[in-house]
């Protein structure tokens, strides 16, 4: 047995697996797709290419991931499982990436190590689960940033022309996939320049940096008028609250998922609320993120060049988003930030792998595994077992329960009709919609912004 697990291929292929599972448990979710979900499917479903593109503009998304899902459900087809195994596959090939990642840090003594720590870390992340049960642009940003971080690090030690290549690919289509992607491209591309070492055979970076940004081009009238719009980068829905860099780290290293669409505006409250302390937000929250934070803390303490460069991203692009939510134009959200997740994994597991103590080691390992794994088994708010609030095919039960007539007629409130039609056959029933889409229209009264600010006043004399 001693030697089968020596064999790090088998250990990783376990880790895997185990990521396999976690995903694929409680794929299906009853409640269907949510909300933003369902606005992802269907642009990606519009014809192509006329309406599929015009659908594209209509978002705040980069288009990347609508290529991908139309590409997914030509291969796949349409049910709810196979479009959310489009997320788990991308997800699980992040974890598979973060083992590379940390297999070719510069250290000899280490890099199996971390490169195993990165995996298992990825493998039993409660925010990667989530997402890998979500049709959402977030496991594959996931992924293409951990492909940036991987050639990152073979072009800081093997500089080549082959590697600047593919690290300007894996740059642009994290730019394509997620809208503020390029605030994290920019940020590394200039830590890479500034802090890799001179070398003899050095390659130079310009003309791939030249050709991603051509690739680019065609994306700047898009991001401009995302950025102008005022409804699409404002902070009104989920206000900024310094506890949510509290959330942020709890979300990325404990079970506990505190900070998905708007986190608790307190986070000292979750740690104790009337005079009680909450033991088990201390136990699966708080303790797995200081082990965390503390190895973390410990890999920057080496003073070498390249964990300087790593650090520097980080702060450059934190910070970048900080500000800007700060300012009320975007939401401080954790999955907002998703690029900086493959870094802070290969900082934890390096700061783990270089413990002097082996029976440290093991206690730290255990203890973290243990806690994440627990909750995600035995809590009703695990990652797997979270609900999405908004799902739609919810209101379609309800209908089938109450026995719904031919010329009943039914009025869908908020969402349209037409976010319900992938679970009913609309020419059973007479559906008509007043929506946070079109009522201010139908009501004569304000735009859809004003709609979300000062409903309540302008509506009043409606309702």
């Amino acid at each position: 047995m001693k030697e089968f697990f020596k064999d790090n291929k088998v250990i990783l292929i376990i880790i895997l697996i185990l990521g396999f599972l976690l995903r694929l448990w409680n794929l299906n979710k009853p409640e269907g797709l949510w909300n933003d979900e369902y606005i992802t499917y269907s642009i990606a479903m519009l014809k192509f290419p006329f309406d599929f593109f015009e659908g594209i503009k209509t978002n705040c998304h980069a288009p990347l991931h609508y290529f991908y899902l139309k590409v997914w459900m030509a291969i796949f087809k349409n049910s709810d499982f196979m479009l959310r195994f489009s997320s788990l596959v991308p997800n699980l090939l992040g974890c598979l990436v973060m083992y590379h990642v940390g297999k070719n840090y510069q250290t000899k003594n280490h890099s199996i190590q971390i490169g195993l720590a990165c995996a298992t870390i990825s493998a039993i992340s409660s925010f990667l689960i989530y997402f890998s049960q979500e049709v959402r642009i977030y496991s594959l940003i996931f992924l293409l940033s951990s492909l940036v971080l991987l050639y990152s690090i073979k072009m800081y030690e093997y500089p080549s022309k082959k590697h600047a290549w593919w690290l300007t690919l894996w740059s642009v289509l994290l730019i394509l996939e997620h809208t503020i992607g390029f605030v994290f491209v920019i940020f590394n591309i200039f830590g890479l320049i500034a802090f890799r070492p001179k070398k003899k055979k050095d390659t130079d970076l310009f003309k791939p940096i030249v050709a991603g940004l051509c690739l680019c081009l065609p994306l700047i009238p898009f991001l401009f008028r995302i950025f102008a719009h005022p409804t699409y980068f404002s902070q009104w829905w989920a206000p900024f609250s310094w506890s949510k860099i509290c959330f942020y780290f709890t979300d990325l290293f404990s079970p506990v998922l505190k900070n998905i669409t708007n986190s608790p505006s307190s986070f000292y409250n979750q740690i104790i609320h009337n005079d009680v302390i909450n033991i088990g937000f201390i136990m699966f929250a708080l303790v797995p993120v200081l082990i965390a934070l503390i190895m973390i803390i410990r890999s920057n303490i080496d003073t070498k060049r390249i964990n300087k460069y790593f650090l520097c991203v980080f702060f450059a692009t934190f910070l970048t988003i900080l500000i800007t939510s700060i300012a009320g134009k975007i939401v401080f959200l954790t999955k907002y930030l998703t690029e900086l997740y493959p870094i802070l994994i290969l900082m934890f597991a390096i700061g783990w792998a270089q413990l002097n103590s082996k029976s440290t080691k093991i206690m730290l390992a255990t203890i973290y595994i243990f806690m994440s794994l627990f909750y995600i088994i035995v809590s009703h708010t695990s990652a797997i077992r979270l609900t999405r609030n908004e799902g739609q095919r919810l209101p379609i039960i309800a209908m089938e329960e109450m026995n719904i007539q031919k010329n009943d007629r039914i009025l869908f409130l908020f969402y349209p009709k037409t976010h319900f039609k992938k679970y009913y056959d609309d020419s059973k029933y007479l559906a008509y919609s007043i929506n946070k889409y079109n009522f201010p229209e139908v009501l004569n009264n304000g735009t859809t912004y004003d709609a979300f600010k000062k409903g309540h006043e302008l509506y009043k004399v409606f309702f």
